[in-house]
């Protein structure tokens, strides 16, 4: 029996996947199935999921897509045997489900602010990740697709962004006045209340909504729940905390906020990274028809097509999301574009010489008469090899007018 395949986002940041989900379900497989039961998957190709996106599951000729999915999957194929949450009340089990959904709400747009939205982070770390393992076109369209998504989920936050946007472009200041909690003035006149809140603070008040509920909860244990082992929330708070403590950034506000903070969920993420992320984690190549390539990337970007145009009959885009949707579509169109129109003047050249050679046409004016002759040359050539008045050699290929390809 073949071991199943869990498919996902590249390996990035020193983790397994540079996606939340995906780092979810590895950390969910590490602690519910014997590791020789289950390869990872770097295949990049969301094209092979049934929702669209990665992680997916490869049982067989099944696939499953998703975090959710392939936990409901694994626990039904067992009978319960890899069901983590068994040892859970009926009461600690629907508390799952509710904090799992706002783990999602309130932590991925602040990932999203994080490694996409600011500039710094997208530009100089991100941005760049991508093409160390895409190849081209994808590598332009994938990444961009990302971040569009990113806008989207951020959009409540436009004043925020638009703050750290103006901190990236100020003189750099003394460490100690840097990012301070609050910004005061040397003139006595004024008075305290008309300090300003700096962006410092906004983003501490950002993370605090999501990490003070999950503090409060945790109480200093190894588990969420308590107990001696992980259960499934584990699993999805250690793959979006590790993006908020792992990754090297130019601009580390999250990084910087929790260690400073929120010492007891680092030590909380730190323990599970080590026991769910290990290096007996064993990886496989994705099949043939699985593998992510010109033709499955354009096959997926012409079905998503009504949805990039907004005429889908799912759930209605907002404004901001039609918006990102429609850019990262046509960004779609014009790598095709593009890849065809190098593809067709590769032909053209190819049809255009023989051997290396090419034949031009000269006019020249002898004794006020006219005269044209035909040079054989080179391409790249000025001066050519030889030539010909009568230009009517055998299988010569077309004259191109000297004064043509100049633009004369």
């Amino acid at each position: 029996m073949s071991p199943i395949e869990l498919h996902v986002w590249n390996r990035a940041f020193g983790l397994p996947s540079l996606d939340p989900e995906c780092l979810a379900a590895i950390a969910f497989l590490s602690s519910a199935i014997p590791q020789d039961l289950w390869v990872l998957v770097e295949s990049n190709n969301a094209g092979v999921s049934p929702n669209g996106s990665l992680p997916a599951l490869k049982d067989g000729s099944q696939w499953i897509g998703g975090f959710d999915a392939i936990v409901s999957h694994l626990n039904s194929k067992s009978a319960g045997g890899s069901d983590i949450d068994r040892s859970l009340t009926g009461l600690q089990k629907a508390q799952s489900v509710a904090y799992c959904s706002f783990i999602r709400k309130t932590c991925l747009p602040i990932i999203s602010l994080s490694l996409y939205v600011t500039s710094k982070n997208w530009i100089n770390v991100t941005r760049p990740l991508y093409s160390t393992f895409l190849q081209f076109p994808v590598q332009y369209e994938i990444p961009h697709t990302h971040y569009a998504r990113a806008i989207a989920l951020t959009a409540h936050l436009t004043s925020l962004i638009r703050d750290i946007a103006a901190e990236e472009s100020r003189p750099l200041q003394p460490v100690s006045t840097a990012f301070a909690g609050i910004t005061t003035t040397t003139d006595k006149s004024i008075p305290q209340e008309k300090e300003k809140i700096t962006t410092r603070v906004r983003l501490r008040n950002l993370l605090a909504d999501f990490l003070d509920p999950i503090n409060e909860k945790l109480a200093g244990q190894s588990y969420f729940f308590g107990g001696a082992s992980p259960t499934t929330i584990d699993c999805l708070l250690v793959g979006y905390l590790s993006f908020l403590l792992v990754p090297d950034l130019p601009s580390p506000w999250a990084k910087e906020i929790l260690q400073n903070e929120f010492s007891d969920i680092v030590s909380y993420a730190d323990n599970l990274k080590s026991a769910c992320f290990t290096q007996d984690i064993i990886y496989g190549t994705p099949d043939e028809n699985d593998k992510l390539t010109l033709i499955s990337w354009t096959k997926r970007t012409i079905e998503e097509s009504p949805r990039s145009w907004g005429v889908s009959d799912d759930i209605p885009l907002s404004q901001e999301g039609y918006k990102a949707r429609s850019t990262a579509f046509w960004v779609a169109v014009q790598g095709v574009i593009g890849l065809a129109a190098t593809i067709g003047s590769v032909v053209a050249y190819k049809a255009l010489t023989t051997e290396g050679k090419v034949d031009v046409e000269l006019k020249e004016e002898v004794a006020g008469t006219e005269v044209y002759s035909t040079v054989r040359g080179a391409v790249g050539d000025v001066e050519g090899t030889g030539a010909s008045n009568n230009g009517a050699e055998e299988g010569r290929l077309p004259i191109f007018r000297a004064e043509d390809m100049l633009g004369l």
